[in-house]
């Protein structure tokens, strides 16, 4: 059988060759390159906006309380099974590991904020946060918890002072299947203040180096942690006392934890 034979009208056939295919796929794999970061930093910082709407909302329910609660503040303590003035706001129980409630969805509904919240489990775990527990999130020990360190906390709304400076909520982390107690990071000895963290209780930077706050005005920040020390803190890769010394990360937090 004989050859088909080409149309002498039509320009001859003529396939990519191998140089052509490799410019091509040089050239994909430098706008991926260029893009993914990008596209990584925007996916980021969606998920720290909706961090911040859950702080938000947590704020609100944490507020509606105090409304129906005579102006008092709830705990901010977990402990649900110690004596304490206030409800607490979850009920995960005391720090031990034969603790069943610690950790679940029950710690979390038996809260005092969980009717305010309009009993949504997402609103207490950051999108960020990659670590099996179901909350994300911390009262400062300030919004109405115990005398720490000579500070003496707020129990009622009225007696918040200078409240747009006053943390309520903010990011925590933890190696425990929760966040163990109220949040406060710091200890005052030698006549300074210094970082303190425990495996079920540190404070975070999974928002690109920082972590977000509520304040008791209820507007919620973003706060980038200028110190490389307090970063590595946050990941538990140094100690508190290499990362105290002249850190304007931990002389911040003291302010944003003041109380009466």
């Amino acid at each position: 059988m004989w050859p088909k034979r080409q149309n002498p009208f039509l320009p001859p056939a003529r396939a990519f060759t191998l140089i052509e295919l490799l410019v091509v796929i040089s050239i994909i794999a430098v706008l991926m390159s260029i893009l993914l970061p990008s596209l990584t930093r925007a996916r980021e910082a969606g998920k720290r906006v909706a961090c911040l709407s859950n702080m938000r909302q947590l704020a609100f329910a944490w507020y509606f309380y105090t409304n129906d609660h005579d102006d008092k503040l709830c705990s901010p303590d977990t402990y649900w099974n110690d004596p304490f003035e206030h409800q607490y706001w979850v009920g995960d129980g005391l720090p031990v590991l034969s603790n069943d409630v610690g950790g679940s969805e029950i710690a979390i509904r038996n809260g005092v904020l969980w009717p305010y919240t309009e009993q949504t489990l997402d609103l207490y775990k950051c999108t960020s946060d990659a670590t099996g527990p179901l909350r994300s999130y911390s009262i400062s020990n300030t919004m109405g918890g115990r005398i720490r360190d000579g500070v003496t906390p707020f129990h009622s709304v009225a007696e918040i002072a200078q409240a747009p400076s006053r943390c309520v909520f903010i990011d925590a982390g933890t190696r425990w299947p929760w966040i163990v107690d109220s949040f406060w990071p710091v200890n005052y000895d030698n006549d300074r203040w210094q970082w303190q963290i425990h495996a079920g209780h540190n404070i975070t930077a999974r928002h690109a180096g920082g972590c977000n706050m509520s304040f008791a005005d209820f507007h919620c920040e973003y706060v980038r942690w200028r110190d490389f020390r307090t970063e590595k803190l946050a990941f538990w890769e140094i100690g508190p006392d290499t990362a105290s010394d002249d850190n304007p990360d931990l002389s911040r937090i003291v302010e944003l934890l003041e109380g009466r």
